[in-house]
């Protein structure tokens, strides 16, 4: 098991050095295409529609075709896609490219919290989903090193077909390492049917959160690059905020997805929800290159906190033959934020000003930590607190007992 979740790292790592590496210039890149900011927030709106229809497309395959076959012909289909990317000569071409690959990444991280979620113990999951998410500070410390360095040197055609190459690592690997282990269909007796009664409401609620959390680190990234633009950083600059902030982020990212094993899942994605509305808050006075780092710093770790510890709270609370339609559903709720979050940011900036828009994205993620406090039922097996009467009154039923 260890070495599929080695070969999991690696896909998704190839995937989020591209994603993580290329948005920071996203904005500046479609800058030079003459967009302006509501052009701008309307092209990574589409982007994240792209990548929302991608996580949600393993779902609604279903069993149709092999997710193992879908795992591989997405990678082979964005690698064209990216370095095509850096032989574009109109704007429309831009987001048409930017589009298909943010699709095809988006099938491959939800099928790999698919893989996750079967292969990983119980007792192991905040560990297993904690290094899946490892690849995102990661993959913005080396692919926000090399996409800067790349800009800055080779410009940006060379950086374009340097990220294709590494893109083409996930099916290599896909196609040679992984294995698919489908989802075991088991009767479940009876007492754990009447057991998992209120779940769908948790899970419901967890989706919610996971939804306004992820709308306030979409709009701080998008801040971020805006704001540093607006102050006259180079791209070379933007990119490498993603670094410094990565670097920060790796260790806090690892202990605390341990740590949840441990303690609960609950308090901790709490936790990665205020640090979402603190980015956002930061972003208001930042005006100094170190400023913008710890605002990628904190952007980073709350969005590896939120997306690591939803995923193995979710894998705790459902059986295993609804992950495969629940993992992609929870994955494409950060997409449709960014949906939702990049198609206004940019009306609100011109229209009532940066400075509102980052305190409105502050009062979406603590909503969500409200939200996360409204969790309170226990059900068997998970760390959420306590149980309802009556879910204790039907076990007791379904057991043979009086439900009264």
């Amino acid at each position: 098991m260890n070495k599929q979740i080695a070969a999991f790292f690696l896909c998704n790592f190839a995937i989020l050095f591209v994603g993580f590496g290329l948005f920071p210039l996203l904005p500046v890149y479609a800058s030079g295409y003459g967009a302006t900011p509501s052009m701008v927030g309307i092209y990574l709106a589409l982007t994240y529609i792209s990548i929302s229809l991608g996580t949600m497309l393993p779902a609604w395959l279903g069993g149709r075709i092999s997710q193992k076959v879908v795992f591989v012909g997405a990678g082979s289909l964005g690698v064209p896609g990216l370095i095509l990317l850096g032989f574009a000569t109109e704007f429309w071409q831009l987001v048409v490219l930017t589009g298909t690959v943010w699709f095809t990444g988006g099938i491959g991280i939800a099928l790999v919290n698919v893989f996750t979620g079967r292969f990983a113990e119980k007792s192991q999951r905040g560990r297993w989903f904690s290094l899946i998410a490892l690849t995102t500070p990661l993959g913005a410390v080396i692919g926000g090193a090399a996409v800067a360095w790349l800009v800055e040197m080779q410009g940006y055609r060379v950086m374009f077909t340097a990220l294709g190459l590494v893109y083409a690592l996930w099916p290599l690997v896909g196609l040679l390492l992984v294995k698919y282990q489908p989802a075991t269909q088991t009767a479940l007796p009876e007492s754990r049917v009447a057991l998992q009664v209120r779940p769908g409401r948790i899970y419901t609620l967890l989706l919610f959160s996971v939804l306004l959390v992820a709308m306030t680190i979409s709009i701080s990234r998008l801040g971020l690059s805006l704001t540093m633009k607006a102050s006259q950083f180079s791209p070379a600059a933007i990119a490498g905020t993603n670094v410094v902030g990565g670097l920060v982020t790796i260790p806090l990212v690892l202990g605390l997805g341990l740590l949840s094993d441990r303690v609960g899942r609950k308090l901790l994605l709490a936790l990665g929800c205020i640090l979402a509305a603190l980015s956002a808050v930061l972003l208001i006075s930042a005006n100094q290159l170190w400023h913008f780092w710890v605002v990628s710093a904190v952007v980073l770790a709350a969005r590896s906190l939120s997306t690591s510890l939803a995923s193995a709270l979710a894998t705790d609370i459902l059986s295993p033959e609804v992950l495969g339609k629940a993992l992609p559903g929870l994955s494409s709720m950060n997409w449709v934020a960014g949906v939702l979050g990049f198609a206004g940011s940019g009306y609100m900036i011109e229209t009532l000003g940066e400075n509102s828009l980052y305190w409105m994205a502050a009062i979406f993620s603590l909503a969500a930590a409200a939200i996360i406090g409204l969790m309170t039922q226990r059900v068997r097996g998970t760390d959420i607190e306590p149980a309802l009467p009556r879910a204790k009154r039907l076990s007791r039923f379904a057991e043979g007992g009086s439900a009264d």
